[in-house]
Protein backbone atom coordinates (compact mmCIF):
# COMPACT_ATOMS: atom_id res chain seq x y z
CA UNK A 1 0.00 0.00 0.00
CA UNK A 2 1.42 3.41 -0.95
CA UNK A 3 1.95 6.09 2.21
CA UNK A 4 0.45 9.11 1.89
CA UNK A 5 3.09 11.90 1.38
CA UNK A 6 4.00 13.83 4.89
CA UNK A 7 4.52 17.43 5.24
CA UNK A 8 7.43 18.18 7.11
CA UNK A 9 6.80 18.09 10.99
CA UNK A 10 3.91 15.39 9.95
CA UNK A 11 3.88 12.09 10.80
CA UNK A 12 1.88 8.78 9.81
CA UNK A 13 -0.79 6.64 11.34
CA UNK A 14 0.58 5.04 14.64
CA UNK A 15 0.09 1.56 14.00
CA UNK A 16 -0.05 -1.23 16.83
CA UNK A 17 1.19 -4.75 16.89
CA UNK A 18 1.51 -7.64 19.47
CA UNK A 19 4.10 -9.78 19.35
CA UNK A 20 4.16 -13.46 20.36
CA UNK A 21 6.22 -12.49 23.72
CA UNK A 22 3.04 -10.44 24.92
CA UNK A 23 4.49 -7.17 24.25
CA UNK A 24 3.02 -4.32 22.06
CA UNK A 25 4.97 -2.78 19.53
CA UNK A 26 4.22 0.88 18.08
CA UNK A 27 5.74 2.70 15.09
CA UNK A 28 5.11 5.48 12.83
CA UNK A 29 6.43 7.17 9.88
CA UNK A 30 7.14 10.76 10.92
CA UNK A 31 9.25 13.49 8.84
CA UNK A 32 11.49 16.03 9.91
CA UNK A 33 11.75 19.60 9.22
CA UNK A 34 14.79 19.22 6.93
CA UNK A 35 12.41 16.99 4.58
CA UNK A 36 14.21 13.58 5.86
CA UNK A 37 11.94 10.78 6.81
CA UNK A 38 12.39 8.24 9.33
CA UNK A 39 10.91 5.52 11.57
CA UNK A 40 9.48 5.09 14.91
CA UNK A 41 9.04 2.83 17.11
CA UNK A 42 8.83 1.53 21.04
CA UNK A 43 7.84 -1.87 22.87
CA UNK A 44 5.58 -1.29 25.76
CA UNK A 45 3.84 -4.42 28.14
CA UNK A 46 0.31 -2.26 26.75
CA UNK A 47 -0.67 -0.82 23.34
CA UNK A 48 -2.00 2.32 25.27
CA UNK A 49 2.11 2.53 26.76
CA UNK A 50 3.63 1.85 23.45
CA UNK A 51 1.16 4.11 21.69
CA UNK A 52 2.50 7.28 24.60
CA UNK A 53 6.05 5.93 24.18
CA UNK A 54 6.00 6.66 20.53
CA UNK A 55 4.16 9.71 20.79
CA UNK A 56 6.87 11.16 23.51
CA UNK A 57 9.36 10.23 20.63
CA UNK A 58 7.69 12.52 18.17
CA UNK A 59 8.05 15.05 20.41
CA UNK A 60 11.49 14.83 20.85
CA UNK A 61 12.76 14.21 17.22
CA UNK A 62 10.77 17.31 15.96
CA UNK A 63 11.66 19.29 18.74
CA UNK A 64 15.22 18.66 19.42
CA UNK A 65 17.60 21.00 17.68
CA UNK A 66 19.35 19.55 14.98
CA UNK A 67 22.04 22.40 14.36
CA UNK A 68 23.13 24.34 10.80
CA UNK A 69 26.62 23.54 8.86
CA UNK A 70 28.00 26.00 11.31
CA UNK A 71 26.82 25.26 15.07
CA UNK A 72 25.88 22.15 16.27
CA UNK A 73 23.92 21.16 19.72
CA UNK A 74 27.19 19.38 21.06
CA UNK A 75 29.37 22.17 19.95
CA UNK A 76 31.92 23.70 22.24
CA UNK A 77 30.73 27.53 23.83
CA UNK A 78 34.02 28.70 22.73
CA UNK A 79 33.57 27.79 19.18
CA UNK A 80 29.97 29.64 19.25
CA UNK A 81 31.40 33.22 21.17
CA UNK A 82 34.76 33.19 18.43
CA UNK A 83 31.68 32.96 15.70
CA UNK A 84 29.76 35.30 17.06
CA UNK A 85 32.70 37.87 17.41
CA UNK A 86 33.61 36.92 13.90
CA UNK A 87 30.00 37.88 12.50
CA UNK A 88 30.35 41.02 14.12
CA UNK A 89 33.52 42.04 13.29
CA UNK A 90 32.62 41.20 9.16
CA UNK A 91 29.21 43.60 10.41
CA UNK A 92 31.31 46.39 11.69
CA UNK A 93 32.75 46.72 7.89
CA UNK A 94 28.97 47.65 6.27
CA UNK A 95 27.58 50.71 5.68
CA UNK A 96 26.24 52.32 8.87
CA UNK A 97 27.18 49.24 11.06
CA UNK A 98 24.82 47.15 13.53
CA UNK A 99 28.17 47.44 15.33
CA UNK A 100 31.48 49.59 15.56
CA UNK A 101 34.82 48.18 15.36
CA UNK A 102 35.55 49.50 19.23
CA UNK A 103 32.61 47.75 19.87
CA UNK A 104 33.13 44.37 18.93
CA UNK A 105 36.70 44.64 20.27
CA UNK A 106 35.37 45.42 23.83
CA UNK A 107 32.93 42.53 23.33
CA UNK A 108 36.04 40.11 22.50
CA UNK A 109 37.68 41.34 25.53
CA UNK A 110 34.86 40.75 27.84
CA UNK A 111 34.62 37.00 26.45
CA UNK A 112 38.15 36.82 26.85
CA UNK A 113 38.28 37.41 29.71
CA UNK A 114 35.36 36.16 31.78
CA UNK A 115 33.50 33.24 29.68
CA UNK A 116 36.37 31.50 27.72
CA UNK A 117 38.22 30.54 30.85
CA UNK A 118 34.76 29.70 32.55
CA UNK A 119 32.91 27.84 30.38
CA UNK A 120 34.45 27.44 26.83
CA UNK A 121 34.57 23.58 27.19
CA UNK A 122 31.23 23.00 27.66
CA UNK A 123 28.72 22.06 24.89
CA UNK A 124 25.77 24.38 24.01
CA UNK A 125 23.17 21.34 24.98
CA UNK A 126 24.64 20.98 28.52
CA UNK A 127 24.41 24.92 29.40
CA UNK A 128 21.77 25.37 32.19
CA UNK A 129 20.39 27.87 33.39
CA UNK A 130 22.06 27.35 36.98
CA UNK A 131 25.25 27.03 34.98
CA UNK A 132 25.31 30.61 33.47
CA UNK A 133 24.37 31.88 36.74
CA UNK A 134 27.07 30.43 38.67
CA UNK A 135 29.01 32.09 36.41
CA UNK A 136 27.64 35.19 36.87
CA UNK A 137 28.12 35.14 40.20
CA UNK A 138 31.79 33.87 39.67
CA UNK A 139 32.23 37.19 38.36
CA UNK A 140 30.57 39.38 41.18
CA UNK A 141 32.35 37.56 43.30
CA UNK A 142 35.91 38.24 42.06
CA UNK A 143 34.68 41.99 42.86
CA UNK A 144 34.77 41.26 46.16
CA UNK A 145 38.78 41.14 46.61
CA UNK A 146 39.52 43.85 44.43
CA UNK A 147 39.03 47.88 43.93
CA UNK A 148 35.88 47.41 42.20
CA UNK A 149 32.78 45.26 42.79
CA UNK A 150 32.48 44.42 38.78
CA UNK A 151 28.53 44.66 39.06
CA UNK A 152 28.78 46.50 35.48
CA UNK A 153 31.28 44.03 33.74
CA UNK A 154 29.31 41.17 34.91
CA UNK A 155 26.39 42.79 33.47
CA UNK A 156 28.38 43.70 30.30
CA UNK A 157 29.60 39.98 29.76
CA UNK A 158 26.11 38.73 30.79
CA UNK A 159 24.87 40.57 27.99
CA UNK A 160 27.18 39.40 24.85
CA UNK A 161 27.26 35.79 26.68
CA UNK A 162 23.25 36.17 25.82
CA UNK A 163 23.99 37.73 22.15
CA UNK A 164 26.16 34.44 22.06
CA UNK A 165 23.57 32.06 22.62
CA UNK A 166 20.52 33.93 20.88
CA UNK A 167 22.73 33.49 17.72
CA UNK A 168 23.06 29.48 18.44
CA UNK A 169 19.53 29.81 18.28
CA UNK A 170 19.22 30.75 15.32
CA UNK A 171 21.22 28.43 14.29
CA UNK A 172 18.92 25.51 15.59
CA UNK A 173 21.59 24.54 17.72
CA UNK A 174 19.66 25.49 21.00
CA UNK A 175 15.79 26.08 21.18
CA UNK A 176 16.02 28.32 24.74
CA UNK A 177 18.52 31.09 26.04
CA UNK A 178 19.58 29.62 29.34
CA UNK A 179 20.71 33.35 30.36
CA UNK A 180 17.59 34.53 29.65
CA UNK A 181 16.53 33.65 33.32
CA UNK A 182 19.75 34.75 35.12
CA UNK A 183 20.13 38.58 36.72
CA UNK A 184 22.36 40.83 38.22
CA UNK A 185 23.15 43.12 40.99
CA UNK A 186 21.39 46.18 40.21
CA UNK A 187 23.74 48.99 39.33
CA UNK A 188 24.79 51.67 41.80
CA UNK A 189 22.88 55.42 40.43
CA UNK A 190 25.56 57.70 39.12
CA UNK A 191 27.08 60.10 40.92
CA UNK A 192 28.52 62.60 38.66
CA UNK A 193 31.13 65.01 39.60
CA UNK A 194 31.61 68.55 38.16
CA UNK A 195 34.72 71.06 38.76
CA UNK A 196 34.41 74.62 40.73
CA UNK A 197 34.64 77.51 38.95
CA UNK A 198 38.22 78.16 41.05
CA UNK A 199 39.10 74.19 39.80
CA UNK A 200 38.34 75.11 36.22
CA UNK A 201 40.85 78.39 36.81
CA UNK A 202 43.39 76.22 38.59
CA UNK A 203 43.43 73.63 35.83
CA UNK A 204 43.84 76.53 33.27
CA UNK A 205 46.39 78.13 34.66
CA UNK A 206 48.45 74.65 35.71
CA UNK A 207 48.38 73.98 31.94
CA UNK A 208 49.62 77.03 30.81
CA UNK A 209 52.40 76.75 33.51
CA UNK A 210 53.74 73.59 32.55
CA UNK A 211 53.85 75.12 28.59
CA UNK A 212 56.21 78.24 30.46
CA UNK A 213 58.39 75.37 32.43
CA UNK A 214 59.44 73.15 29.27
CA UNK A 215 60.33 76.61 27.08
CA UNK A 216 64.56 76.23 26.93
CA UNK A 217 64.57 72.52 28.29
CA UNK A 218 65.90 69.08 25.58
CA UNK A 219 62.95 68.47 23.84
CA UNK A 220 60.39 68.95 21.16
CA UNK A 221 59.23 72.60 21.31
CA UNK A 222 56.09 73.85 23.44
CA UNK A 223 53.05 74.11 21.31
CA UNK A 224 50.40 75.49 23.07
CA UNK A 225 48.50 72.40 22.08
CA UNK A 226 47.48 71.26 25.46
CA UNK A 227 46.18 74.24 27.28
CA UNK A 228 44.28 74.59 23.62
CA UNK A 229 42.59 71.05 24.08
CA UNK A 230 41.56 71.87 27.81
CA UNK A 231 40.09 74.99 27.06
CA UNK A 232 38.51 73.03 23.63
CA UNK A 233 36.76 70.87 26.77
CA UNK A 234 36.13 73.37 28.85
CA UNK A 235 34.07 75.74 25.83
CA UNK A 236 32.65 72.38 24.20
CA UNK A 237 31.53 69.73 26.45
CA UNK A 238 33.28 67.39 23.84
CA UNK A 239 34.69 63.87 24.72
CA UNK A 240 38.24 63.79 24.41
CA UNK A 241 38.46 61.74 21.00
CA UNK A 242 36.10 64.27 19.67
CA UNK A 243 38.60 66.94 20.13
CA UNK A 244 42.25 65.36 18.53
CA UNK A 245 39.83 64.13 15.76
CA UNK A 246 39.14 67.61 14.82
CA UNK A 247 40.50 69.07 11.77
CA UNK A 248 40.71 72.65 10.45
CA UNK A 249 38.53 72.38 7.85
CA UNK A 250 35.18 71.96 10.40
CA UNK A 251 36.58 74.94 12.59
CA UNK A 252 35.53 78.07 11.53
CA UNK A 253 36.88 81.47 14.00
CA UNK A 254 35.57 83.94 11.55
CA UNK A 255 35.15 87.45 12.86
CA UNK A 256 32.36 88.23 11.33
CA UNK A 257 30.22 85.42 12.40
CA UNK A 258 29.43 83.24 15.09
CA UNK A 259 32.99 81.05 15.56
CA UNK A 260 31.72 77.57 15.62
CA UNK A 261 33.06 73.67 15.47
CA UNK A 262 31.71 71.06 13.91
CA UNK A 263 31.89 67.55 15.32
CA UNK A 264 31.61 65.06 12.52
CA UNK A 265 34.35 62.92 13.77
CA UNK A 266 35.84 61.13 16.78
CA UNK A 267 38.91 58.91 17.82
CA UNK A 268 38.55 55.29 18.22
CA UNK A 269 41.50 52.03 19.51
CA UNK A 270 40.72 49.66 16.79
CA UNK A 271 42.31 46.27 17.36
CA UNK A 272 44.74 45.65 14.66
CA UNK A 273 44.92 49.33 13.65
CA UNK A 274 46.02 51.38 16.67
CA UNK A 275 44.10 54.64 17.64
CA UNK A 276 42.12 56.19 14.14
CA UNK A 277 40.10 58.65 13.25
CA UNK A 278 36.07 57.52 13.17
CA UNK A 279 34.36 59.22 10.56
CA UNK A 280 31.20 59.35 12.74
CA UNK A 281 30.77 60.80 16.36
CA UNK A 282 30.33 58.56 18.93
CA UNK A 283 26.82 58.36 18.51
CA UNK A 284 24.54 59.29 15.50
CA UNK A 285 23.15 62.52 17.77
CA UNK A 286 27.03 63.37 18.19
CA UNK A 287 26.96 64.92 14.82
CA UNK A 288 26.66 69.25 15.63
CA UNK A 289 28.04 72.30 15.32
CA UNK A 290 29.12 74.62 18.50
CA UNK A 291 29.01 77.92 19.13
CA UNK A 292 32.16 78.76 21.13
CA UNK A 293 33.24 80.83 23.71
CA UNK A 294 35.95 83.86 23.47
CA UNK A 295 38.21 81.95 25.60
CA UNK A 296 38.22 78.95 23.46
CA UNK A 297 37.97 80.92 20.31
CA UNK A 298 41.79 82.65 21.48
CA UNK A 299 43.49 79.64 22.47
CA UNK A 300 43.01 77.94 19.03
CA UNK A 301 43.82 80.73 16.93
CA UNK A 302 47.25 80.50 19.19
CA UNK A 303 47.53 77.62 17.75
CA UNK A 304 46.45 77.89 14.39
CA UNK A 305 49.23 78.00 11.62
CA UNK A 306 49.70 80.60 8.91
CA UNK A 307 48.73 77.99 6.54
CA UNK A 308 46.27 75.11 6.90
CA UNK A 309 44.29 72.50 4.84
CA UNK A 310 40.76 71.86 5.51
CA UNK A 311 42.05 67.91 6.19
CA UNK A 312 45.18 68.94 8.33
CA UNK A 313 44.31 68.15 12.42
CA UNK A 314 44.06 70.55 14.69
CA UNK A 315 45.83 68.85 17.16
CA UNK A 316 48.93 67.16 15.36
CA UNK A 317 50.83 64.40 16.55
CA UNK A 318 54.47 66.23 15.35
CA UNK A 319 56.23 69.09 13.48
CA UNK A 320 57.92 67.83 10.27
CA UNK A 321 61.66 68.73 9.69
CA UNK A 322 60.73 71.00 6.91
CA UNK A 323 57.64 72.74 9.25
CA UNK A 324 54.87 71.41 8.19
CA UNK A 325 52.14 69.63 10.60
CA UNK A 326 51.70 66.23 10.42
CA UNK A 327 48.55 64.56 9.30
CA UNK A 328 48.14 62.38 11.86
CA UNK A 329 46.23 63.52 15.23
CA UNK A 330 47.69 63.09 18.51
CA UNK A 331 46.19 60.21 20.40
CA UNK A 332 43.95 59.98 23.53
CA UNK A 333 47.10 58.38 25.55
CA UNK A 334 49.46 61.00 24.66
CA UNK A 335 46.94 63.71 25.92
CA UNK A 336 46.22 62.28 29.31
CA UNK A 337 50.17 61.54 29.93
CA UNK A 338 50.67 65.08 28.95
CA UNK A 339 47.65 66.27 31.41
CA UNK A 340 49.39 64.08 33.97
CA UNK A 341 52.90 65.99 33.85
CA UNK A 342 51.03 69.31 33.78
CA UNK A 343 48.71 68.33 37.35
CA UNK A 344 51.72 66.87 39.21
CA UNK A 345 53.80 69.84 38.57
CA UNK A 346 50.99 71.67 39.73
CA UNK A 347 50.56 69.96 42.79
CA UNK A 348 47.08 68.64 41.66
CA UNK A 349 47.56 64.93 41.02
CA UNK A 350 44.81 62.94 40.62
CA UNK A 351 42.07 65.58 40.94
CA UNK A 352 41.16 66.47 37.02
CA UNK A 353 40.56 63.76 34.31
CA UNK A 354 39.49 64.46 30.70
CA UNK A 355 35.67 63.26 31.30
CA UNK A 356 35.66 65.45 34.11
CA UNK A 357 35.42 68.61 31.99
CA UNK A 358 32.67 67.10 30.35
CA UNK A 359 30.81 66.74 32.93
CA UNK A 360 31.38 70.09 34.23
CA UNK A 361 30.43 71.56 31.35
CA UNK A 362 27.19 69.62 31.42
CA UNK A 363 26.65 70.67 35.20
CA UNK A 364 27.09 74.71 34.33
CA UNK A 365 25.41 74.50 30.89
CA UNK A 366 22.21 72.57 32.94
CA UNK A 367 21.80 74.90 35.80
CA UNK A 368 21.86 77.81 33.75
CA UNK A 369 19.60 76.59 30.82
CA UNK A 370 18.35 73.33 31.42
CA UNK A 371 19.19 69.51 30.78
CA UNK A 372 17.57 69.89 27.62
CA UNK A 373 20.20 72.22 25.71
CA UNK A 374 22.83 70.16 28.46
CA UNK A 375 21.96 67.21 26.48
CA UNK A 376 21.70 68.76 22.89
CA UNK A 377 25.51 70.64 23.60
CA UNK A 378 26.94 67.28 24.55
CA UNK A 379 25.35 65.62 21.69
CA UNK A 380 23.15 62.78 23.44
CA UNK A 381 19.74 62.07 22.31
CA UNK A 382 17.20 64.43 23.43
CA UNK A 383 14.01 62.73 22.72
CA UNK A 384 13.85 59.11 21.01
CA UNK A 385 10.08 58.99 20.50
CA UNK A 386 8.54 58.08 16.56
CA UNK A 387 7.55 62.19 15.89
CA UNK A 388 11.54 62.65 16.39
CA UNK A 389 12.77 59.91 14.54
CA UNK A 390 10.46 60.19 11.56
CA UNK A 391 8.65 63.76 11.13
CA UNK A 392 10.93 66.53 12.48
CA UNK A 393 14.73 67.19 11.04
CA UNK A 394 17.02 67.26 13.52
CA UNK A 395 18.70 70.58 14.27
CA UNK A 396 22.25 69.91 14.25
CA UNK A 397 22.99 73.07 15.61
CA UNK A 398 23.62 73.04 19.24
CA UNK A 399 22.06 75.66 22.01
CA UNK A 400 24.38 78.36 22.12
CA UNK A 401 26.12 77.82 25.67
CA UNK A 402 28.85 79.78 25.02
CA UNK A 403 28.20 82.65 27.15
CA UNK A 404 27.51 80.32 30.01
CA UNK A 405 31.10 78.80 30.01
CA UNK A 406 32.46 81.80 29.44
CA UNK A 407 31.45 83.32 32.13
CA UNK A 408 32.57 80.04 33.84
CA UNK A 409 36.16 80.82 33.27
CA UNK A 410 36.15 84.39 33.76
CA UNK A 411 34.14 84.12 37.44
CA UNK A 412 37.12 81.88 38.05
CA UNK A 413 39.43 84.10 37.10
CA UNK A 414 37.72 87.33 38.97
CA UNK A 415 37.62 84.96 42.25
CA UNK A 416 41.47 84.03 42.32
CA UNK A 417 42.11 87.86 41.52
CA UNK A 418 40.35 88.64 44.36
CA UNK A 419 41.66 85.66 46.77
CA UNK A 420 45.36 86.97 45.57
CA UNK A 421 44.07 90.51 46.32
CA UNK A 422 43.37 89.16 49.99
CA UNK A 423 46.78 87.29 50.23
CA UNK A 424 48.79 90.58 49.19
CA UNK A 425 46.74 93.22 51.18
CA UNK A 426 47.15 90.93 53.93
CA UNK A 427 50.87 90.16 53.97
CA UNK A 428 51.37 93.75 53.59
CA UNK A 429 49.02 94.62 56.55
CA UNK A 430 51.07 91.95 58.58
CA UNK A 431 54.59 93.45 57.88
CA UNK A 432 53.62 96.44 58.37
CA UNK A 433 52.79 95.54 62.11
CA UNK A 434 55.52 93.27 62.74
CA UNK A 435 58.78 95.00 64.37
CA UNK A 436 61.43 95.33 61.85
CA UNK A 437 63.57 91.71 61.89
CA UNK A 438 61.14 90.08 63.77
CA UNK A 439 60.57 86.18 63.30
CA UNK A 440 56.81 86.99 62.39
CA UNK A 441 58.07 89.70 59.77
CA UNK A 442 60.31 86.99 58.02
CA UNK A 443 57.71 84.43 57.90
CA UNK A 444 55.12 86.86 56.51
CA UNK A 445 57.81 87.58 53.56
CA UNK A 446 58.53 84.36 52.78
CA UNK A 447 54.81 83.43 52.73
CA UNK A 448 54.25 86.31 50.65
CA UNK A 449 56.95 85.04 48.21
CA UNK A 450 55.07 81.93 46.99
CA UNK A 451 57.64 79.35 47.97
Amino acid sequence: MAHDKLGPGEHGEIFIKRHKSGKFQARVRVRLFNGEETQISRNRKTGPAARLAVQAEIDTLLNAPRGSAQLKPDSRVGLAARQWIDELRRQSTWPNPPRRPQTVDEYERLLGTHLIPKLSKYRLNELTTAVCQDWVNSIIEAGRSGPYDMVVTAAQARGAFKAVLDRAIVHDALRYNPVDKTSTPKRKAPDPKAMTVMDVYRLRKAVRDWECARVGRPGPRPTGHLPAAIDLMLGTGLRIGEVLALNWGEVNLSRDGLPTITVDATLVDIKGHGTVRQEMPKTDAGKRTIIIPKFTVESLEAIRPSVTRPDMPVFPSRQLRDGRASLTPQTPHNVRRTLRAALELARMTGEVHPHLLRSTVATFVARERGMADAAALLGHKINGGVTARHYIERLRLAPDASAVLQAMVDIGEEEAGKATHRRTTGAAAARADAPAGSAEKVAVEVEDSGW
